[in-house]
């Protein structure tokens, strides 16, 4: 519980969480309103208009609200694991594992009501676009709960994974870049890559890519992984860089 604490306290005083909590509230209520606007009439489908309200987009795409979250989790690394900071965090939490075990809840934890409140204002801004039709749509209807819980737990991933990679590079401002490259560029550089290059029978593991498969968590249909699988598949990629984090972590140098 001690851990816990220290957590709590040291992110109200990194600018990183502010800025992520502020970054999720403006880009996703930006995004819902510039969707809204282009859609001109109230969606349909409850699912749809959830999609409109997570993704920006009518379509599986990554949330701008998950990438602002990833460069605040790994930038919010930075000051603790600097070599002439990383003596005081072990002598207040000496050991490691629950350190890290610490920073990965609380930084989750967070995400998911960030999550929440981004939701409601997008909600918000919804309905400020399309009326009194847009609210009484039925939202406990699928595939409208499983989208929005979908959200929820995308970018309570995406923190977990942004910490792991924060404690790798200690905090550092290019890897946050880097990680939140992955899904705009890098991701749809190996499928264009993988199309030219591999038969039609391989092509599908482009799927399994972090990104792709955590976007299957806000679809409403298509092919691909079903949003279970996506989840799974993305809370793995995310497992494996906490794992890793841990080693290094556990081996890093306080001196």
């Amino acid at each position: 519980m001690t851990a816990i604490r220290y957590e709590l306290a040291r992110l109200r005083t990194v600018r990183a969480t502010w800025g992520a909590a502020f970054g999720v509230l403006v880009v996703g209520g930006a995004a819902t309103w510039v969707e809204a606007r282009d859609l001109g009439e109230v969606p349909v489908q409850a699912g749809d208009a959830a999609q409109v309200l997570t993704a920006g987009a009518a379509g599986p795409a990554t949330p701008l609200a998950a990438l602002v979250v990833l460069f605040a989790a790994v930038l919010s690394c930075a000051r603790e694991q600097r070599p002439t900071a990383l003596p005081t965090l072990l002598l207040t939490l000496p050991r490691r594992s629950r350190a890290l075990a610490a920073k990965v809840t609380v930084s989750a934890i967070l995400g998911a009501v960030v999550a929440v409140l981004g939701l409601a204002v997008n909600g918000v801004v919804a309905a400020s676009v399309f009326g009194p039709e847009f609210r009484a749509l039925v939202w406990d209807q699928a595939p409208a709960p499983r989208v929005l819980l979908g959200y929820v737990v995308y970018l309570a991933l995406a923190a977990a994974l942004g910490v792991a990679v924060g404690v790798l590079a200690r905090g550092a401002a290019i890897a946050a870049g880097l990680l939140a490259a992955v899904p705009l560029v890098i991701e749809p550089m190996i499928g264009r890559a993988v199309g030219l290059a591999l038969p039609e029978r391989f092509q599908d593991w482009v799927e399994y890519l972090p990104f792709n498969a955590a976007n299957r968590m806000l679809s409403t249909g298509g092919t691909g992984l079903a949003a279970r699988e996506g989840a799974l598949v993305f809370g793995g990629w995310a497992a494996g860089a906490l794992l890793f984090a841990a080693i290094v972590f556990a081996r890093r140098d306080a001196r």
